[in-house]
C-alpha cells in the first residue's frame, strides 16, 4: 500500500499492476517418430513354409543322384559342372566339381533359409534351382543330335520340381512389420508471461 498527501490529506492509493496471460509460440513442424510392431506369424503358414521348403529341397538333392540324360546311367552327380555353359556333357570324378553337387548345396541352401524370418533365401536357392535345368536344357538344345524334351532325364526334372516348389515355399510364414504414427507433440510451446511491472501513479 501507498500512500500520498495532497493538499494535507493524506490518500492511500493502490499500486498499478499489468498482468499478461501466457502466450504460445509456433516451433515449427514436429517430427512424428514411427512406432513399429511386430505381426504374428500364421501358424498354417508357416507349417504350409516348412513342409514345402523341406519338399523342395528333397528334390533338389534327390534329383542331383539320378540320371539326368536319358539313354544314359549318367547321374548328375557324375557331370562336370561345365554341362551348365558347354555342350561337353564329360563325366567329373571330383564330387564338388560336378552339376549335381550345385542342385545339393542350392538344397541345402534352401533348408537354410527356414532360420531366416523372411523366405527371400529359400526363394533365392530355388530360382538357383530352376537356373541350374535351364542352363543344362540349353546346352542339350545346343548339342547336336539331341532331341528335346525326350533326352531330359529325370533328375534333372526332379531338381527342376524342387526348385519350383522351394520358391513357392518361400513365400509363405513370412512375418510382416506394421508401422503406425505416434501421436505428434503440438507445434507449439508457451511462452511464460513478462515480470509484472509496478508504476507509481
Amino acid at each position: 500500500m501507498f500512500g500520498r498527501e495532497r493538499k494535507g490529506v493524506f490518500v492511500m492509493t493502490e499500486p498499478a499492476h499489468t498482468y499478461d496471460t501466457p502466450a504460445q509460440q509456433y516451433t515449427g513442424p514436429t517430427a512424428v517418430t514411427p512406432v513399429t510392431t511386430r505381426a504374428k506369424m500364421p501358424v498354417g503358414s508357416l507349417i504350409l513354409r516348412i513342409v514345402l521348403t523341406l519338399a523342395g529341397a528333397a528334390g533338389l538333392i534327390v534329383g542331383a543322384f539320378l540320371n539326368w540324360i536319358r539313354g544314359t546311367t549318367t547321374a548328375g552327380v557324375d557331370l562336370s559342372a561345365k554341362v551348365y555353359v558347354t555342350t561337353e556333357f564329360a563325366h567329373h570324378s571330383t564330387f564338388y566339381k560336378t552339376a549335381g553337387f550345385a542342385m545339393i548345396g542350392a538344397g541345402l541352401v534352401t533348408i537354410v533359409g527356414l532360420a531366416a524370418r523372411g523366405g527371400w533365401v529359400t526363394r533365392v536357392a530355388g530360382a538357383l534351382g530352376i537356373v541350374g535345368f535351364v542352363l543344362f536344357v540349353i546346352q542339350l538344345y545346343r548339342a547336336p543330335n539331341v532331341s528335346l524334351p525326350s533326352a531330359i532325364g529325370l533328375g534333372a526334372w526332379v531338381c527342376l520340381a524342387g526348385g519350383v516348389v522351394a520358391l513357392i515355399g518361400g513365400f509363405f510364414g513370412t512375418r510382416t512389420r506394421a508401422v503406425g504414427a505416434a501421436s505428434a507433440a503440438p507445434p507449439y510451446r508457451e511462452v511464460p508471461p513478462p515480470a509484472a511491472t509496478t508504476t507509481n501513479p
